[in-house]
């Protein structure tokens, strides 16, 4: 049976195609610039096969697809052998050249960047299209409206130039800006106007706020997200079923800022109706296996009977995937299902957990450490090959690795499964390595050391495994300074550190003190565990401490006279001053710091204990002991933008029925703690009115960081607030009896110096002398904390 079948099909194939014509020949009419062999390239019939209605009308749309063309036909005829398949174009002129004609509020950039993220950028020499162009012309349109320039016209003007070449130029008319005078909600919104109105991220009503971030400008096509946001925002706050009407746009005449002039705003009316408030009733936690449901259950923060609250369902959800990424579980799933009750108006909620199998680390690569050895940043790591991969001690390696200061990771690491089993996972950490060598010749002025010249060269990476080399020469107004310093991170492959610095230098205290030392620390630093760490420094100090200089160069003598200027003799108050001492000391330090970044940090927090004891049987003649608390925390608000918070504690205390030496007290002002004050100015005086420095010490600060210009810019621009005062051992600390600065701060960062320069203006709001102003304007370098 089989046999008759097959001999049928091959006598009847033969009598299907008996009847059908071939393509006797393909002629191409009209082509210029387009050669006929790109034509045929597009094309899938060919001369001798059989011909076929609906292969061409396929052939014709891919032509017509690839935009070379504004018309394509074709027709056929009978020839002597076959069909005569003919094929008229006319050819897409040749863009020559494409220009945007623009405003102030938009720039060429702006478009061209936006064309980019739509794949919709034209280049010059490519043909002429005009579906292309109108979709163009809607994305133009779209960014003005973004911008709040709905008033704004686009015209696209097309000229010829020479045969088959054209010219192309945008013209755009902003128009004024549109902004959002007024947001009102009616119905039934039951929450207050104000919590609705901030669920609004881009029309918001205007204020100075939403002035200056943009955010007032009407952007009709951004509504349907608030609107997404004011429903959100209702079902976190327990209305589980409110409903959004359609928004009524009217017209209403505000005063804007800056100048206050009337000018037309729009007015957003939203209908919304918030419904029944709902309540938690029962909570369910199915598909658990590998962990305590009771330990899940506690990680959510909801109570029965409690209001029911979607932003704490949703944080639960991410506290419960954590743990699951932090044992390994990295394909883990959380899937919340809520139940509505209407009748008790009541939200039953089930967790269904999917857990899924352990991930475990591959392979581990770096790559874009020319220099630095593997080694130096595969230590860093707290996982390696082999080990469950757990997120959060993945996490904390990078910022390790970036704490080095050695490399950046600029984008995330590469996390791949392997092909043939995902639960082993490749990772590749794109490293990007900072500079290395920093020679300086440089000239300046700072606050502390006055007008100086500098020269010294330091790395951070000396033979390529971290080690720390440096070497400074500096002279200047104020100061005399020669520092040799050496720094081995991981002594013998342990994390154990070993450095020294040997240092001569002289410092001129203004109206206090001159202070010349010479000696050396030598440093011994461990991990304890995690990201804390200890160091113990022993420093022997040869210290000379002689008496100011007038302006004219002289040593000022302290007589009768001289206790009513502004230099003060530490005699007089019967503490130790002028002359030669030898300090020996340690000083013990433990501290905890999770910072990305020491010079232009965004997130993270620091903890820190020191304590400096000093004591004739080390060796020296000063006895005292200096503990020193200091706590510093960065916290991310949206990209580009950061908190600073830092408070910092200090007392001196003598030993042995002591004094505690004049220059190891405390003397505030300056950049680096009180920056809007004259540096060593703030402290307890005497009955003349001379600083006398205080034996305990409390600074505050508080920063608002902007980043200006993007990732790649230098530019910081910081609001600050810096408060604090040193006290006598007498005194009690106190908020009230404090120095307090406030102001704004631009702080350029230059890379080839890794160091920040600082123009500073601040508002004090005490006067040291009476013929200070409240105001001051100041140029530093370095950052405060």
């Amino acid at each position: 049976m089989k046999k008759w079948i097959v001999g049928l099909f091959l006598l009847v194939i033969p009598l299907l195609s008996f009847g059908q014509e071939l393509i006797e020949k393909i002629t191409i009419v009209g082509n210029e610039r387009v050669t006929p062999e790109t034509v045929m390239f597009y094309l899938s019939a060919r001369e001798g096969d059989y011909y076929s209605d609906e292969l061409l009308k396929k052939d014709f749309m891919v032509l017509w697809s690839t935009g070379f063309f504004s018309n394509v036909r074709i027709e056929q005829s009978s020839g002597a052998k076959g069909k005569i398949v003919k094929i008229y174009l006319e050819e897409n002129p040749v863009i020559k050249t494409i220009a945007y004609k623009t405003g102030k509020k938009v720039k060429e950039d702006d478009i061209v960047n936006k064309l980019k993220e739509k794949d919709e950028y034209v280049l010059p020499y490519s043909y002429y299209n005009p579906h292309k162009i109108q979709k163009i012309t809607k994305t133009i349109e779209d960014l003005l409206a973004e911008k709040g320039l709905h008033a704004a016209k686009v015209d696209v003007e097309t000229s010829k130039k020479g045969k088959g070449e054209v010219d192309i130029q945008f013209k755009i008319d902003e128009g004024p800006k549109v902004r959002v005078g007024e947001v009102e909600f009616i119905g039934k919104p039951k929450l207050p106007q104000s919590t609705l109105r901030e669920a609004m991220k881009e029309n918001q009503q205007l204020n100075l706020l939403s002035w200056v971030t943009g955010k007032s400008l009407f952007k009709q096509n951004k509504l349907p997200d608030d609107l997404a946001n004011i429903k959100k925002k209702f079902q976190e706050n327990g209305y589980m079923e409110a409903t959004i009407g359609e928004p009524r746009i009217e017209e209403v005449t505000k005063r804007s800022f800056p100048f206050f002039k009337k000018q037309k705003m729009m007015k957003i009316v939203i209908p919304v109706n918030a419904g029944y408030l709902y309540r938690l009733g029962e909570v369910k936690i199915e598909g658990v296996k590998s962990f305590s449901a009771d330990k899940l259950k506690d990680l959510i923060k909801l109570e029965k009977g409690e209001v029911y609250r979607t932003s704490i369902r949703e944080k639960s959800v991410k506290d419960i995937q954590e743990v699951f990424t932090n044992y390994g579980y990295l394909y883990g799933q959380v899937i919340p299902v809520e139940n509505l009750d209407p009748k008790n108006k009541v939200v039953n909620v089930t967790y269904n957990l999917y857990e899924g199998e352990i991930c475990f680390l591959r392979r581990l690569e770096f790559k874009g450490n020319l220099f630095t050895k593997d080694k130096v940043i595969r230590r860093e790591m707290l996982i390696s090959e082999g080990d469950v991969f757990r997120l959060a001690l993945f996490k904390d390696s990078v910022l390790r690795v970036k704490q080095l200061g050695l490399v950046d990771i600029e984008k995330d690491p590469d996390i791949k499964p392997a092909q043939d089993d995902p639960t082993q996972l490749d990772v590749m950490v794109n490293v990007k390595e900072l500079q290395r060598n920093n020679i300086q010749f440089s000239a300046g002025y700072s606050g502390y050391e006055g007008m100086f010249v500098a020269a010294s060269y330091s790395t951070v990476n000396f033979l390529g495994a971290g080690e720390n080399l440096e070497l400074t020469a500096q002279v200047g107004k104020r100061i005399r300074n020669y520092v040799f310093g050496f720094n081995e991170p991981y002594l013998f492959d342990y994390p154990i550190s070993v450095g020294f610095n040997i240092y001569d230098r002289y410092m001129v205290y203004p109206y206090l003190y001159n202070r010349k030392g010479r000696g050396i620390d030598l440093t011994l630093g461990a991990r304890i565990i995690g990201y804390w760490r200890s160091s113990l420094t022993y420093g022997y100090e040869l210290v000379d401490i002689s008496q100011p200089q007038t302006q004219s160069g002289e040593t000022e003598t302290f007589d009768s006279s001289s206790l009513s200027s502004s230099y003060y003799d530490p005699y007089s108050q019967g503490l130790m001053g002028w002359g030669h001492y030898i300090i020996s000391s340690v000083s013990p330090s433990f501290y905890r710091s999770t910072v990305d970044s020491p010079l232009t940090p965004t997130r993270g927090t620091m903890y820190m204990i020191s304590l400096k004891y000093a004591g004739t049987f080390l060796g020296g003649e000063i006895h005292m002991i200096k503990p020193r608390f200091e706590f510093t925390h960065f916290q991310p608000i949206i990209r580009g933008q950061s908190l600073g918070f830092h408070i910092e504690y200090s007392y001196v205390k003598p030993l042995r029925n002591s004094e505690v030496p004049f220059w190891e007290r405390y003397f505030l002002g300056g950049e680096r703690n009180i920056r809007g004050y004259e540096i060593y100015t703030i402290g307890p005086r005497d009955e003349q009115g001379s600083n006398i420095g205080g034996l305990k010490s409390l600074v505050i600060n508080a920063e608002y960081i902007l980043h200006v210009g993007g990732q790649d810019s230098p530019l910081y621009l910081i609001a600050f607030h810096d408060m604090g005062n040193s006290y006598s051992q007498q005194e009690r600390l106190s908020l009230k009896n404090m120095y307090m600065s406030s102001g704004v701060e631009a702080r350029i960062f230059v890379p080839a110096l890794r160091v920040p320069f600082r123009l500073i203006f601040s508002y004090n709001n005490r006067r040291i002398y009476r013929d200070d102003s409240n105001f001051a304007f100041r140029f530093a370098i370095g950052t405060t904390f």
